[in-house]
């Protein structure tokens, strides 16, 4: 996710997650240098039953919506499509950050949204060898949903942010345990480095956040040290007021709680309501938010030099994996308790 000056960020409606604009320099996505993960014994504890399912897969249904001119939700997704994994270990979602147009921060020969995605394969293989059951919000370079209402994902930010709330809907609707979301960090000052786990002291599982993201901070530093790897430990950030705009806070969309934008908001600050996602005579979009505990984890920076060769390296990359897995295992372990 690129932070601050790297890019211009837009704090539009309810989005607070990536931006657009030029970061230096920009590779193409061909250039991205990741190899398939290999296997490893992981010797993590044995997966809770959290959420037990002896039955074969089954399709989610989508939630439903009220419709109102006051207050109308994002227009939730057709998820008919997705396939709840079938056994009786814990289910997580893990979210690899952007997607499709949005690339997320790019230097040094990474791009962000390619090496949030092969993560997200690493971390999946490592929680499936250890009888977790996982879900991954994207599975390609594209967006986490494509060409919902047939005109395709808008690009840039949108009040309803259909992509976003796509990760969050997929989420509930599969009744999964907690959600993580995979970034990567960039600055336009190359000195900023390290690992950092975002989570939301806003929501009614608040605590379980915070014990969530300081199990998979202090779990990756660890299996970075041990790995031979030594890199800042920047701990665990509440994103509650991440940004602040005219006096209003701010937090990740995938991570805060539900939030109202109105038409007159959006008209107030010069922008379009139509190309914001409102529908005529609509005079209000809630977003939804996560159900389950869940963090956003940026793993090191790809502005700093030293940090993306670590982001290009194969065995530092297993045990940046191997540190959010365990990190989630015990925070699982524990609360089954």
């Amino acid at each position: 996710m690129s932070r601050r000056a790297l890019w211009p960020l837009l704090a539009v409606g309810v989005l607070l997650i990536a931006g657009s604009g030029d970061p230096a320099p920009r590779p193409s996505a061909s250039a991205s240098p990741f190899s398939p993960a290999s296997a490893v014994d992981s010797a993590l504890p044995a997966p809770p039953s959290l959420t037990p399912s002896a039955t074969p897969a089954v399709a989610i249904v989508p939630p439903t919506t009220p419709t109102t001119s006051v207050a109308t939700f994002a227009a939730p997704l057709d998820l008919s499509r997705v396939l709840v994994p079938p056994g009786d270990g814990a289910l997580v979602v893990i979210d690899p950050g952007h997607g499709g147009d949005e690339i997320g921060a790019a230097a040094y020969g990474i791009v962000e949204k390619d090496s949030n995605l092969e993560m997200g394969r690493r971390v999946e293989r490592l929680l499936t060898q250890a009888g977790y059951r996982v879900l991954l919000t994207r599975h390609d370079a594209g967006r986490a949903v494509g060409g919902v209402d047939g005109a395709g994902q808008p690009r840039g930010f949108s009040a309803q942010r259909r992509d976003l709330q796509a990760r969050i809907d997929l989420a509930n609707a599969a009744g999964a345990s907690v959600f993580v979301s995979l970034h990567s960090n960039g600055l336009n000052d190359p000195s900023a480095n390290g690992v950092e786990t975002y989570y939301n002291a806003a929501r009614p599982f608040s605590a379980y956040n915070r014990l969530l993201a300081q199990s998979i901070q202090s779990n990756v530093i660890a299996e970075m040290a041990r790995a031979g790897y030594l890199v800042r430990d920047r701990g665990t950030l509440d994103d509650a007021c991440l940004r602040a705009f005219q006096g209003v806070c701010f937090p990740l969309f995938v991570l805060g709680p539900p939030r109202m934008t109105t038409r007159d908001e959006v008209l107030r600050r010069g922008g379009d309501p139509a190309a914001l996602g409102f529908a005529a005579g609509q005079d209000a979009i809630v977003s939804r938010a996560t159900q389950m505990p869940g963090v956003l984890a940026e793993l090191l920076f790809v502005s700093n030099p030293d940090d993306a060769r670590l982001l290009a390296d194969d065995s530092a990359r297993e045990a940046l994996a191997r540190g959010v897995v365990l990190g989630l295992s015990r925070f699982l372990a524990e609360q089954s308790r």
